[in-house]
């Protein structure tokens, strides 16, 4: 009975969907069921034996899963499970979580492996969509504050500067009115999309309501400003011109600067730049 109950539990190690190994304190693969040859790119589970576990964890990851192999072998039960990214070949990055599985053994240890690359892709979609201004695709208010934070924080440690720009669309309402919401929606998208060509990747935009909009210029010296909003207008009046609009796209622009002397918070940035901007709309 015990023999077969045996034979039953190595027959349902084989066909778990899941990964399952058995590594050295070292990390070397003794043993890998059929399941983890498959998720990382290989043909039979022979393919695994002798080989570093570390071998197929990005580079990225790498630290992450010493770390985590460390605790494994110290018995250290503070966090079961990691999730990282492994080559699996031709450069694909695919993510997956390691689960250490506690069974007193002296040959090593032992880890459950789960491809969590569809759930992965589907949190970044709903995270973007989240974050997402659903008409012009920019950033919404709740992903431009999230960004804008994060790379803040990261131009402070760094000391360098930053540039943020309100930029407030002239008589959208009367655009709306005269011409109809679908043409309005038409001018919100042009204005995002000039933005986009107009600023560097990196910079970080947002729509932050209406017909106002926000730019953190990342790495920009404050005399820099001008030119910056210069490019912007020129290209905002090319754009009108070849798409051949039935009204003028005005803006009105305030900013405001961050550096190593005085290092703003976001929120400070925004406000600075909403004065400047509705100062300029008054002249």
């Amino acid at each position: 009975m015990n023999h077969a109950l045996d034979t039953t539990c190595k027959v349902l190690v084989e066909n778990l969907p899941d990964g399952v190994c058995c590594c050295s304190t070292e990390g070397i693969i003794q043993y890998a069921n059929k399941s983890l040859a498959s998720l990382f790119g290989l043909s039979t589970q022979q393919d695994l034996s002798g080989i570093s576990m570390f071998t197929f964890i990005h580079s990225d990851y790498r630290i992450l899963m010493e770390e985590f192999f460390d605790r494994m072998i110290n018995k250290e039960h503070s966090l079961p499970a990691i999730q990282v990214q492994v080559s699996t070949g031709d450069e694909d990055r695919r993510w997956m979580e390691m689960r250490w599985i506690d069974i007193p053994s002296d040959v090593g240890v032992f880890l459950v492996v789960s491809d969590l690359t569809s759930y992965r892709t589907l949190q970044d979609e709903l995270l973007l969509q989240a974050l997402t201004d659903e008409l012009t695709g920019l950033y919404n208010r709740r992903g431009f504050k999230m960004m804008a934070d994060q790379e803040l924080k990261h131009s402070h440690r760094l000391k360098a500067e930053v540039v943020l720009l309100s930029i407030d669309i002239d008589t959208f309402k009367q655009i709306n009115d005269t011409f109809g919401h679908d043409e309005g929606d038409r001018v919100l998208r042009m204005v995002s999309r000039t933005l986009e060509s107009s600023f560097r990747s990196s910079d970080i935009i947002g729509r932050w309501g209406g017909d106002e909009f926000l730019v953190l210029a990342l790495d920009a010296p404050s005399g820099t400003v001008d030119l910056l909003i210069q490019r912007f207008r020129q290209a905002l009046s090319d754009i009108c011109q070849r798409q051949g609009l039935p009204c003028t796209i005005a803006v009105t622009i305030g900013s405001a600067c961050s550096d190593a002397k005085c290092a703003l918070s976001l929120e400070q940035l925004i406000q600075e730049a909403d004065r400047a901007m509705y100062a300029n709309k008054r002249r």
